[in-house]
Parts: structure tokens; sequence; C-alpha cells
């Protein structure tokens, strides 16, 4: 009986994720409301001890947007000061930051990091802040946009009692979907004056996650992922989440990469991609992961 129950819950899980990947799609595609063509792109980006991907990352993402807002922040880590400076980034070392990186444990965890977030939006004119990780790469400019925040993640779903609450606040959700989908991850497109207009308010902030937090709680059991948090507070404040077109993912090794690979379109994209269109945006390249830096890298990190 367990085994039975065991292959039911994955077929579920499966047929969950294959769903709601073809209503993105569909949502994607019927939006017509908000379109951004070509918008400009800033960048919100906690980094710790991975040097070479953060050249990296801000050395591409410069190529299309040379003068584009880049706020960088070192979470307890190496000193990217002289990365700053040499990519012209606004920078700030965080000697309390939280050790779980991108997973809060703590209400004050969560209020931290979106406060940062805040910041980089009422310090920029740009149309989208970009969260940008490690293993993020820009190889295009953004084309289009249509939602509020822009990337999603099918197979990660927010729980049903998460969804059930969020849909008396926002119609954005179909009545037919009992779990939504959240979004997020290196490459992410938020919506700058959303941000700013709905979150610069701390008293309504703290309420959010107030209410929000009871059922992260009890569906992410431990600690609450930042793609989860933020995918949340959109749609608590009225935003909308969709894809975007652009977005693509390297697949992870071994097992749990096969099991992405079947449940997640942002995988087709990059393995199909001379067939599936452009690719701007790539998350999840860990190829750089702890290799040693160039002469020329070592002395931008240094400051020769």
């Amino acid at each position: 009986m367990n085994f039975l129950r065991k292959i039911t819950s994955k077929i579920k899980t499966v047929a969950g994720a294959y769903f709601l990947n073809f209503f993105a799609i569909f949502d994607y595609l019927k939006s017509k409301n908000h379109i951004y063509k070509e918008p400009s792109i800033s960048v919100f980006y906690q980094c710790f001890n991975q040097p070479k991907c953060v050249i990296t990352a801000i050395k591409l993402f410069r190529e299309f947007y040379p003068k584009n807002a880049i706020f960088l922040y070192s979470n307890k880590g190496l000193d990217m000061s002289h990365i700053a400076s040499h990519f012209d980034c606004k920078y700030e070392y965080l000697s309390n930051g939280i050790d779980s990186g991108f997973w809060f444990k703590t209400k004050e965890d969560i209020i931290s990091w979106v406060k940062r977030l805040l910041f980089a939006a009422q310090n920029s004119k740009e149309d989208f802040v970009m969260i940008m990780e490690d293993d993020a790469r820009v190889y295009r400019k953004i084309k289009k946009l249509k939602f509020d925040f822009n990337c999603v993640k099918p197979c990660l779903q927010l729980g049903k009692d998460i969804t059930r609450f969020l849909k008396i606040r926002n119609s954005s959700i179909p009545s037919y979907i009992n779990n939504i989908y959240f979004g997020g991850c290196g490459g992410t497109l938020i919506n700058r004056k959303f941000i700013v207009d709905n979150f610069s308010n701390l008293e309504n902030l703290d309420s959010a996650v107030e209410e929000l937090l009871p059922y992260t709680k009890k569906h992410f059991k431990g600690a609450l992922p930042a793609d989860g948090l933020i995918t949340m507070l959109i749609f608590y404040f009225g935003g909308t989440v969709g894809m975007y077109s652009g977005f693509a993912e390297v697949g992870n090794p071994g097992i749990r990469g096969l099991k992405d690979n079947f449940l997640e379109m942002s995988h087709w994209k990059y393995y199909l991609r001379p067939f599936l269109g452009r690719i701007e945006v790539v998350h999840n390249d860990k190829s750089l992961y702890n290799v040693p830096l160039t002469e020329e890298e070592n002395r931008i990190f240094l400051g020769k």
C-alpha cells in the first residue's frame, strides 16, 4: 500500500507540474495588458564567496546594460569591493548577514532581505530589477516582459493553503488552480515601480509577512526560500506572476537533473534552444563554481 501511495503521489506531482507548465504558457500568450518591450534593467545581487562567478555575471550584464544600476552585496563573504568599483556597482558588505543565504528562518531575516531589495528599487530608475545570482548569465538584452514578476518554476508550488489564501486577495490566480507555482531564482525580473509602491510602507510589509508566515511554516518546514517569499508578496499585494520567453535553465546532474528536465519548461527551453527561440538569461549554470581566477580576474578582484 505504501508503494502504491508513493506511485500515486508521484503521478499527481508530474501531472500537476505539466498542468501548470501549460497554464503558464497559456497565461503568457493571452496576457496583453502590460507589455514592456526592451525594458531597462537594474540588478540586485547578493553574493558570498565566488568571485569568478560575480565577475562573469556582472561582466556579461554590462555588455548589454553598460550604465544601468547594479547593487552588489557581499553576505558575510569575501570582499567584493574592488569588483564593484571596476564595474561601477553600488556596494555594501553585510557583516550581519544571514548564514543561510537565500533561505530565511526568521521574520527578521525576511524583512532585512526585502529592505535591501526595496533600497535597490528606490535608488534606481530602470523599469525592472533583476535578482542576480552566481549561477545566472545574461546573454542578450531582455526583449519583452508581461508581468510584475517574471520567471516561474511550475514544479515548485506554494501549497494549497497558501494558494487559497492568496486567491482571496488576488484575482489573477484562476479559480481552477488550487496549488499555484512560485517563481524566482537568478534571472528573475520584478517591476521596479511595483516594489516601490507596495513595499515602501514598512508597516504594511510587516503585516503581510505576519499573515503569510503561518502558511509558510507549514508548507516549507524550516526555512522559506527567497523565491517563494517574493512570489507570495507579489501575489499578496495584487501583482501578476508569470513566465518570460527568454529565460532558460541548465539541468542539475544526476537523478534530480533527470526529474527537473522532465518537469520544467525552462529546461526544455535550454536543451531545445535551436527550436524554441532566443535565450536571453540562463540560470543554474554552476560551471564556474570554485574555479580559480585568471590573471585578469585576479587583478579585478584585488583592485590592481
